[in-house]
């Protein structure tokens, strides 16, 4: 498992609210994104405001990434700026009411690797439950758990990076794609006689010798 590269002590948040700013350099960016078509542009950042409530921690910020994806119709690659905000609700895994030991509360590791945390399928399912008419609220589909004295946010950094990529990717200088599949004829071709296929021709010649015979 990689070491985590940011992580905020939770003694420092007894004092008050924390902000901190990370950067989020290329190599820590290539290997959150080795698993899809995107490239970094450059290094990325991220800042956060990290609180206590109660033994609960919330964090608020946003995150900001430029990268590259090939587009969906040329492959050409496509810049793509990526500004998702951040908004988590954790709770100590050791009093996190769950049934489960922390390992397993904190991140389902075999479905959940990439994205990080099991919030992220609450909060990728979000969407979904809203349109059956079951919602999950802001603070539902945000909450999650951290271990030990660190906040470890590597995992929920990758998770909204990688929630934010674009499905289809498509330069904006390509034409829209709405409208029929195949237009009208265009005025040159109108008024013309059509091609016939070379195939077909000896079935023409003998139609028109039946046309002449009536």
């Amino acid at each position: 498992m990689t070491k985590a590269v940011f992580t905020v002590p939770v003694a420092d948040l007894e004092r008050g609210p924390k902000t901190v700013t990370f950067t989020l350099d290329e190599a820590w960016l290539r290997h959150t994104l080795e698993d899809s078509q995107a490239t970094p542009r450059g290094p990325g950042s991220v800042t956060v405001e990290l609180s206590k409530n109660g033994p609960d921690v919330m964090v608020r910020g946003r995150l900001e990434v430029s990268l590259s994806m090939p587009c969906v119709v040329t492959l050409d690659p496509v810049d793509v700026d990526l500004n998702p905000e951040i908004f988590l609700m954790l709770a100590p895994a050791s009093t996190e009411n769950t049934g489960k030991s922390p390992k397993k509360s904190r991140r389902g590791e075999q479905k959940a690797e990439v994205a990080g945390a099991p919030a992220a399928k609450r909060r990728r399912s979000a969407k979904e439950d809203d349109e059956e008419g079951e919602e999950l609220d802001p603070v539902t589909a945000a909450r999650d758990v951290f271990q030990g004295s660190q906040i470890e946010l590597d995992p929920f950094f990758r998770e909204f990076l990688i929630l934010e990529l674009p499905m289809f990717p498509r330069r904006s200088d390509l034409p829209s794609t709405e409208g029929p599949a195949i237009g009208p004829p265009s005025a040159a071709t109108e008024g013309q006689e059509p091609v016939i296929d070379p195939r077909l021709l000896p079935l023409a010649a003998l139609r028109s010798r039946l046309e002449r015979k009536d």
